[in-house]
């Protein structure tokens, strides 16, 4: 029987308002902490990955959805508000479909348990996601639009989730008119993709759309035929492009999200995604493939995490060493984030590979 296990993660979601410090004004608890690696348990076969349409996603979706708005400051002043469906909101879907697959997901909601290749925490906004959203913003990593008109920026954003970086990055492509944006979405869970990171993409596009306030009120937006079929012909128009994979890393992955290569560059997010030693080479190798892909030393990755995973056994201390192994770069991107003296102190690492060992994606 797989059993699922607590890596030092909250079951409580990150609170709508932070300080200016990126301090949670509704800190997360710290629950004990299980070392899942010295655990006998059965681990479920990973899921092969596959391209998911927008269309496929969207047709699941409610009547209304609910949604909360988190407010974010960076440390050089930068505001952005992101809207994300509300975790009860996506309970009720899931109660109310009564799906037999169900119980391991409706069991994450409720205790924030990672159970390995079923649920992987998606639902969940994870603190380090916040430190990345404060990075991307404060490096102005899109700059301002003025490259060549041709060149497509292709971001993926492993292990998404709610997809708080995405969605920041999402809204200054909305008002880059000039520049094509391609947006990878990638989680290893179908019912996460669904249920929140492409509910939370529609959330932040329906926010930018003034000429259309009759389409949300405080708390809830009215999903209409009308209103996704406008979504998918602006984001056309917008040339901005959306995907999302779900599924396990590895060469097929890479295979799907490199398939329609265009001249520009390639920008990986990542957050939260090196707790487990036992995923961390596919996740690695995974990560550098990509960033071989069309822009060559233009490409980047930003991957931000806890220093160490206590209990566990990953942090950033193995990832960089496996890096280096492969003969990839890393650097901590400068920044005061998460390392106020209380918990686990947090980093930003930049990656890139201009001369990457490849060994092979782990199967």
């Amino acid at each position: 029987m797989t059993q699922s296990f607590n890596f030092g993660f909250s079951g409580d979601d990150i609170d709508n308002e932070e300080d200016n410090n990126g301090a949670s004004t509704n800190p997360i608890s710290s629950p004990p902490i299980v070392n899942a690696l010295a655990e006998e348990y059965v681990l479920s076969p990973a899921l092969a990955p596959s391209l998911n349409t927008i269309g496929e996603l969207l047709s699941t979706l409610p009547s209304k959805i609910s949604y909360n708005t988190l407010k974010i400051t960076t440390d050089a002043g930068h505001n952005v508000s992101i809207p994300r469906r509300e975790l009860f909101d996506i309970r009720l879907q899931l109660m109310a479909e009564d799906r037999g697959d169900s119980q391991a997901l409706l069991d994450g909601l409720g205790t924030g348990d990672i159970t390995p290749n079923v649920y992987e925490g998606g639902f969940k906004t994870w603190e380090c996601s916040i430190d990345l959203v404060k990075t991307l913003l404060d490096k102005d990593i899109l700059g301002d639009g003025s490259d060549p008109e041709d060149d497509e920026t292709h971001i993926v954003e492993l292990g998404c989730g709610t997809a708080i970086p995405t969605m920041a990055l999402f809204q200054l492509a909305m008002i880059m008119p000039r520049h094509r944006f391609r947006f990878t979405l990638a989680d290893y869970n179908y019912d996460v993709l669904r249920l929140v990171t492409i509910p939370n993409l529609l959330l932040s596009w329906a926010f930018q759309q003034t000429a259309r306030p009759d389409w949300r009120s405080d708390d809830d937006l009215e999903i209409t035929q009308e209103l996704l079929g406008y979504f998918i012909s602006d984001l056309k128009q917008r040339k901005i492009s959306v995907e999302a994979i779900s599924g396990a890393w590895g060469e097929e992955f890479v295979e799907l999200s490199l398939r329609r290569e265009a001249p520009g560059r390639v920008l990986v997010l990542a957050s939260e995604t090196i707790y487990s030693p036992t995923s961390l080479g596919a996740f690695t190798e995974t990560l550098l493939e990509l960033l071989k892909g069309d822009g060559g030393a233009r490409n980047t990755a930003l991957v931000a995490a806890k220093r160490v995973y206590f209990g566990v056994g990953g942090g950033v201390d193995e990832f960089c060493k496996l890096l280096a192994e492969l003969g990839a770069k890393s650097c901590e991107v400068p920044s005061m984030v998460g390392n106020s003296g209380e918990g686990v102190s947090r980093v930003v690492l930049e990656v890139s590979c201009n001369a990457v060992t490849s060994r092979g994606l782990s199967h």
